[in-house]
């Protein structure tokens, strides 16, 4: 062997040994790219088309965030939210005073902020619908045969939008009366009708169609029917089996009778597919629901886009605000609605103000006020803030309203105060960012600085208030009243006296980008072992392959050295034997 190749040699094993003894670390990852920070949440799904944009920005900033969302009625959301089971929760009806003193018991309260302009649309479908020249109608008063000799040639699809008043939807979702014969939808619809043209509805009526999950939708329906046509609502439930003439508007359904679905999703797809609720099979008389907007819009785009012997006739059906109008829920009329009286719910029944949509609503954002960590409050700021913002304009391209810019401002005050709250538990330290960086994506959000919070990842845990009892709380209440109480910033969404009644748990996880993540070694200052830990759990759940230094310790690296030198020692041997060095 000449010098040469024995001065190769060695340095290769020199090489060896040291990888086999040396520790290897992996690279460290920048840009908040293996870091996550996640929030466990509960949403309806109105708020979830606009709230995945969003999401999907929050991913993208340089402190990634990681909404972890079920989708569920509101009754149990609120349900989970105050028993400690998630960070955040949307919710279009208020916390009652019960939970609201068990949240202050339990010492984490509450801090809420408007998120969504939202509606009940009036959804469903009808067969078929004709008009029938009057003139047919015309009998010889001495021989009672028609003056006019009709055919079914003269029949005319309706093309007017539907209307339904307080005493239609009675008829339809209370009583179970062919509401296409009412008197009520008859005279509703006599102006919009060509002269000279009766209706021809169908034989059967139109199969209801409710939530089963405790949810907004059933109460505002409800109450939107019980300020309308209050008398015939308390009639219709007095012949109810079962019902309570004095039952007042909540998110479970008065009439237990009345077909129902879990989740807005599959009350929609019954509707789109022409399907009678309470057999699953084809509706001769039709179906009719309440949807968000943009789901309503949604499936009515859907069947457009179907071959024309697979479309279902649907509608979208007008109802009457205060000031007399007939309306459908819009962007426009959802904006005007919500501007009324401090955004209070349906304040357009009662509010005779033009162009305000009767059946909308604010849905709100509830944030524990204490035991978020300080990259939590961060996280869920940004989430309020985004969606406030620049996720007005998504909302609104989805069918919602917008809010107004004191709800904005409402917003954006609360989101401050979610991180100064939880930065104080957390025994962190309120900074101040100019457009909320890292936590944003730069230049998402203007309009001045913001709070941020930097601290330990791991808060104290929260006070629990000893004179007020063990801790415990019962879920199982009725709401007596919707106030504010001290700890609580937000604004009260629902009338007083509505019921809080507890139903199942519903909804389909669903995941929004990201993995849970470890502690925040840079912002302890102290030993950086637990975030390291947490950090490369992380890192090694995004690697194909284990990372070097970390799952090869020295023994295995010597075995791994062997087998690498026994290939080195045949490719060598082969190279002496064909070039004759050596």
């Amino acid at each position: 062997m000449n010098r040469r190749g024995l001065l190769i040699r060695v340095t290769v094993a020199a090489a060896a040994v040291a990888w086999v003894f040396m520790p290897v670390a992996a690279p460290a990852q920048t840009g908040g790219t293996a870091e996550v920070v996640t929030l466990n949440a509960r949403l309806p799904a109105e708020i979830v088309p606009a709230a995945l944009a969003n999401l999907q920005q929050l991913d993208t900033a340089g402190r990634r965030s990681s909404v972890e969302y079920i989708v569920s009625g509101t009754e149990d959301a609120r349900t989970a939210f105050v028993a400690g089971e998630v960070d955040l929760m949307v919710s279009g009806v208020d916390l009652s005073e019960a939970q609201r003193a068990a949240l202050q018991q339990s010492g984490r309260g509450v801090i809420s902020a408007p998120v969504q302009a939202t509606a009940a649309q009036v959804f469903g479908f009808v067969p078929e619908i004709g008009l029938f020249p009057t003139r047919c109608d015309e009998i010889d008063e001495e021989t009672g045969e028609p003056l006019v000799e009709c055919s079914t040639a003269d029949r005319i699809p309706l093309g007017a939008e539907l209307r339904l008043d307080g005493e239609s939807l009675v008829e339809a979702f209370y009583v179970g009366n062919n509401v296409w014969n009412s008197p009520s939808f008859v005279a509703d619809m006599a102006p919009v009708l060509p002269a000279g043209y009766r209706l021809i509805p169908p034989i059967r009526g139109a199969r209801p169609l409710v939530r089963s999950d405790g949810d907004a939708f059933n109460q505002y329906l409800d109450a939107f029917v019980a300020t309308t046509a209050g008398p015939q609502r308390r009639a219709a439930l007095q012949q109810t089996p079962g019902g309570d003439p004095n039952d007042v508007p909540s998110e479970v359904w008065p009439g237990f009778l009345t077909p129902s679905r879990q989740g807005m999703d599959n009350v929609v797809s019954t509707i789109a597919g022409g399907l009678d609720p309470a057999g699953s099979e084809v509706a001769l008389g039709g179906t009719i629901t309440v949807a968000a907007p943009g789901s309503a819009a949604e499936a009515v785009a859907l069947n457009a886009g179907k071959p024309p012997s697979e479309r279902v006739p649907l509608f979208r059906a007008q109802v009457p605000n205060a000031a007399g109008e007939w309306l459908s829920a819009t962007p426009e009329s959802i904006t005007a609605a919500v501007a009324l009286d401090a955004g209070k719910p349906l304040a357009a029944t009662t509010n005779p103000a033009k162009g305000a949509y009767p059946i909308a609503w604010v849905n709100r954002a509830y944030v524990p006020a204490s035991g978020l960590t300080a990259d939590e409050a961060n996280a869920a700021a940004s989430f309020i803030r985004l969606q406030v913002t620049a996720g007005q304009g998504r909302a609104a391209g989805l069918g919602d309203g917008r809010l107004t810019a004191a709800m904005v401002d409402e917003a954006l005050g609360a989101a401050d105060r979610i991180v100064e709250s939880n930065c104080a538990s957390a025994k962190g330290t309120v900074t101040t960012s100019a457009d909320g960086a890292p936590w944003l994506p730069a230049g998402v959000l203007t309009g001045g600085p913001v709070q941020l919070c930097t601290g330990p990842s791991t808060p104290e845990p929260p006070p629990v208030d000893q004179g007020a009892g063990s801790g415990g709380f019962d879920t199982g209440f009725t709401d007596t009243g919707f106030s504010d109480v001290a700890f609580d910033t937000g604004v009260s969404d629902v009338p007083a006296g509505f019921d809080e009644l507890s139903a199942e748990v519903a909804g389909e996880q669903l995941t929004a980008t990201g993995d849970a993540v470890g502690a925040d070694a840079a912002a302890t200052g102290g030993s950086s072992s637990a975030a390291d830990a947490a950090a490369t759990a992380v890192v090694s759940r995004r690697m194909p392959l284990p990372i070097p230094g970390q799952t090869l310790p020295p023994l295995d690296r010597a075995v791994t050295l062997g087998l690498g030198a026994l290939f080195a020692m045949v490719v060598w041997k082969l190279y002496e034997r064909r070039t004759g060095f050596g």
